[in-house]
């Protein structure tokens, strides 16, 4: 039967203890990655905000204002959907190195399992090859099982991308639409007058 010895268990520890250091690092990766866009979008909302103000503060009638309030929703909702693609993909990375992490130690899991099932099944009394297999065969059914959930998952991942992505892109051309029509009529009173 297969005991561990202290070098082991010692070793198990470091392992674990190395996991979390390395899963930590991520994180605080990924905080001053969100860290860095938020100011950098508080910088760039501050700028807009001085040249919207500038530009609603010199409008002589509510038509002008009205033009001027659409003119400034289209870059608006193109930045808000950019920064919203930029913290998902910061997620995303993050993630993505989280499980390239967890599913390495859960190799090294399987593996260690698999020898200390392979040990048992050598040292195992006569009579007892049933419930080895037994135990063999339940091992690699959940195998496969997570492996089909670990695919499964993988492609509502692709899935969720690539929804995300098509609502900004219709969201950022529905108000594109909607500041272009606006602007037609204005311009239409403009060639009048």
């Amino acid at each position: 039967m297969n005991v561990f010895t202290p070098e082991q268990v010692l070793n198990q520890i470091k392992e674990a203890q190395a996991a979390m250091v390395e899963m930590t690092a991520r994180s605080l990766e990924a905080i001053e990655k969100h860290i860095d866009l938020n100011l950098k979008a508080a910088k760039a909302n501050l700028a807009d905000a001085t040249e919207a103000g500038s530009q609603l503060l010199s409008v002589k009638d509510a038509a002008e204002l009205y033009a001027a309030a659409q003119g400034l929703a289209q870059p608006a909702v193109s930045k808000a959907a950019s920064y919203g693609r930029n913290v998902y993909a910061i997620n995303a990375e993050a993630a993505s190195e989280f499980t390239k992490m967890v599913e390495a130690r859960m190799e090294e899991a399987n593996k260690a399992f698999s020898t200390a099932l392979n040990d048992l099944s050598k040292n195992a009394p006569a009579g007892s090859e049933g419930m080895v297999a037994l135990m063999k065969s339940a091992f690699s059914a959940s195998n496969s099982a997570l492996d089909a959930m670990q695919k499964a998952s993988k492609q509502v991942v692709e899935m969720i991308e690539s929804n995300v992505e098509a609502a900004a892109k219709a969201g950022e051309a529905a108000v594109g639409q909607a500041a272009a029509a606006t602007k037609a009529p204005a311009r239409r009173k403009a060639a009048a007058e």
